[in-house]
């Protein structure tokens, strides 16, 4: 959405970009919604091991996690 000045508007705004801010943008993207996701860069589980509780995605490493939805978000 553009103003009549041409400055983009977002409809939607997430604060954080881990797993759940990016599934959330997805969502919201494929629902035909302008998403804006911002993050610090610096994942609180960065020092974990395995993400777990994610379905399909038991004992993932967290940051290998970030780096796939990351790019799925970008595509």
């Amino acid at each position: 959405m553009r103003t009549a000045q041409g400055e983009h508007v977002w409809e939607v705004t997430i604060i954080g970009g881990g797993s759940a801010g990016l599934s959330a943008a997805l969502t919201l993207a494929r629902a035909r919604r302008s998403v804006i996701v911002i993050d610090a860069g610096q994942p609180r589980n960065a020092p974990a091991s395995a993400a777990h509780g994610l379905l399909g995605q038991e004992g993932v490493n967290p940051l290998q996690l970030l780096e796939k939805g990351r790019e799925e978000a970008a595509s």
